[in-house]
């Protein structure tokens, strides 16, 4: 691949480039990128192999002195090399992104010093990462606690009504839970999400789906399976949503999240299960970016 960009870490330029390499070689091309006249020539004194050691040596100097490498891997993919502190690379990018990446773009970091590697999709990431928080990206054990703008019972779906990214109503204290759902029944009957009772329980919402959906309507014959409390067909307490009480240390949201008719127990009686990579696949909400409106506006949202 012998066209991509350089990035100036301190300041967010980008330049178009041929060869890496080759490019940051002339010093007048690296010169214009900031570096110090000593980098310049030392950059210079290296005899320049193709995808040999001189190569390498050439752009970990110029890295190595605040300098980002960005190149596209087919349509949708741009990784960016660098041996600076990754969030502070992710930072500087900021520009780069915006102007060059679209929405289903996936961005991707490599750390040439620590060997550290994350991707994530640039349209998703987009809102949370211009708002100058980096910690979805981490594992979640080094992510700090989030302090969730709302007291339960809430609700909280993900573009619903045209409304982008994830949006959270805050119900009122009294409502029960048959009462909730009747009235996400009638105000957001295609809602995806969750519905977080004052009890401490959470349940996942999918269109057209239980809680949302009486089991009597989807399946008669596995009415009297299901769960008095959130309407879930199950054998036995627990394997309900009921029971789902295990809830991730940052953003308060369950960990494992059965989803009806798909890897818990289908609408024609089969016993499954749910899988263990789903507490991996667990991806935080980002409760600061999360959009907060009153109960009245839901409640103003019909079919």
């Amino acid at each position: 691949m012998r066209e991509g960009y350089w990035i100036v870490a301190a300041t967010g330029d980008f330049h178009l480039v041929d060869d890496h390499a080759m490019w940051i070689q002339r010093p007048e091309n690296s010169q214009a990128l900031g570096l110090p006249a000593e980098v310049v020539e030392d950059i210079q004194a290296v005899r320049w192999d193709f995808n040999g050691p001189g190569r390498r040596q050439i752009l970990m100097l110029a890295m190595d002195n605040g300098l980002i490498r960005s190149r596209g891997h087919g349509p949708a993919e741009v990784t960016f090399e660098f041996t600076l502190d990754t969030e502070a690379a992710i930072r500087a990018v900021i520009p780069f992104m915006q102007a060059t990446l679209g929405f289903a773009s996936v961005a991707k970091f490599n750390n040439l010093r620590t060997g550290e590697s994350l991707a994530f999709n640039y349209g998703s990431a987009k809102k949370v990462i211009e708002a100058g928080d980096l910690t979805f990206l981490w594992p979640v054990w080094r992510r700090p606690f989030q302090a969730l703008p709302v007291r339960r019972p809430y609700v909280l779906l993900d573009g619903f009504d045209h409304i982008p990214g994830w949006t959270c109503w805050e119900l009122p204290e009294d409502l029960d839970p048959k009462e909730a759902i009747a009235v996400l029944r009638r105000h957001a009957p295609h809602g995806c999400g969750w519905l977080a009772l004052a009890d401490g329980r959470s349940w996942k919402l999918k269109p057209n789906a239980p809680p949302l959906t009486p089991l009597l309507e989807l399946n008669p014959e596995l009415a009297d399976l299901a769960c008095p409390g959130c309407g879930w067909p199950s054998r036995r307490r627990g394997g309900c949503q009921c029971g789902n009480l295990t809830t991730c240390r940052v953003c308060s949201l369950p960990i494992f999240w059965p989803i009806p008719g798909r890897d818990h127990l289908d609408l024609h009686g089969a016993s499954l299960y749910v899988p263990t990579f789903a507490g991996y696949a667990h991806k935080c909400i980002h409760w600061p970016s999360v959009t907060v409106l009153p109960f009245d506006d839901l409640t103003r949202r019909g079919r």
